[in-house]
């Protein structure tokens, strides 16, 4: 939530020159979800639908993807992140800077996140779930550009 993963894998995407996917995009436009009324009404089924669409997505030409921030939060997510043979990034920032992204960002409605208390309990419920699962830390607290240059640089050196 919150920590530019929509913004730099289409910024990342587009200078790779590779396709970009969003989990959440891909469950609205081809499962027909409204993924916050999903998430506010049966989580684990998102949850669920969420790590089959990343493994679809793998499984076609997988580019640039970003996933919601709670992939890591099931089994099921890490195992598709784990297994994916493709370098795994975690945009990481501190809370506080995720928290003021999400109230500046009035294009996408973020449920988990009605409650300031429960999302930095989420937050930091999440960080260990983020060390096992990811190839590749990126500092996401610093302008977006650098950000992005960074991600491109490790997509790069791993092709």
């Amino acid at each position: 939530m919150g920590m530019g993963k929509s913004t730099v894998g289409r910024k990342s995407a587009e200078i790779l020159g590779v396709p970009y996917s969003d989990t959440d995009d891909w469950m609205e436009v081809n499962a027909g979800v409204d993924v916050p009324e999903l998430v506010r009404t049966d989580m684990a089924k998102f949850r669920e639908l969420e790590a089959g669409t990343l493994r679809t997505i793998l499984s076609d030409n997988p580019g640039v993807i970003s996933t919601g921030g709670g992939i890591v939060s099931t089994e099921i997510g890490r195992k598709a992140l784990l297994t994916s043979n493709v370098p795994v990034l975690w945009l990481r920032a501190p809370f506080e800077v995720a928290a003021e992204r999400v109230i500046q960002d009035n294009g996408r409605e973020r449920p988990l996140f009605s409650d300031v208390d429960k999302a930095r309990t989420l937050y930091e419920d999440r960080m260990a779930w983020y060390e096992e699962t990811a190839s590749h830390i990126v500092n996401a607290d610093q302008p977006i550009e650098l950000v992005v240059d960074q991600v491109v640089e490790i997509a790069r050196s791993q092709s």
